[in-house]
């Protein structure tokens, strides 16, 4: 799998993790294990790291501790990164305090195809959600530039129509409006055949 990780974006989004990190060991006891905490990269962060087509100005995460932590006080305390982008010039990216995962769709099982991106000596372990997961979790909204970033995940090849529409549809069936969803899911899959 081809990442976008060396790009003046993927470089400020890892040292706000690093940064997250050592607010992290700040508040956590020494005894605190290794991946204590995992974050886990959704939205147009995640669209970047994965195609290079866009980015964001903040990172959509969810959050997980193994210990009761309040992971989003200590989200508003990791200071934003500063980072010059070659097309737009000073950029600033922050952590988003206010993403919710039980907002998009997501396939039950989308924990088991992310991708680690830091793992070992640190509190926090971070991963990347799979191709094929941030394409679902974009269904709910479905709005252009939602399917825009599907069909350029398509695009790039991380999954074929059928992987698509076969996991989108076991999704649908944790949608508060599964019609509707797979109404979206037929739209992208002409989208996607279209390009």
């Amino acid at each position: 799998m081809n990442l976008y990780t060396d790009t003046p974006l993927a470089s400020a989004i890892f040292e706000l993790f690093e940064k997250f990190n050592e607010q992290l060991v700040i508040h956590l006891s020494e005894n605190q294990s290794n991946g204590a905490v995992t974050a886990f990269i959704f939205g147009g962060c995640a669209i970047h790291l994965l195609t290079n087509v866009r980015g964001s100005d903040d990172v959509d995460i969810e959050v997980s501790s193994a210990e009761r932590l309040d992971t989003h006080s200590l989200i508003l305390e990791v200071d934003d990164v500063y980072y010059t982008d070659p097309v737009e010039g000073d950029k600033v990216i922050s952590l988003d305090d206010t993403f919710n995962v039980g907002l998009p769709t997501l396939h039950p099982d989308y924990k088991e195809r992310v991708i680690p991106l830091s793992t070992g000596d640190t509190v926090l372990h971070v991963y990347l959600v799979s191709a094929i997961d941030i394409a679902i979790s974009k269904l709910e909204r479905c709005q252009a530039d939602d399917v825009t970033d599907i069909v350029a995940l398509y695009k790039k090849g991380y999954f074929t129509v059928e992987e698509f529409e076969q996991l989108a549809v076991e999704a649908s069936g944790y949608s508060i409006n599964p019609e509707k969803l797979r109404l979206n899911i037929s739209h992208v899959i002409i989208e996607c055949e279209k390009s």
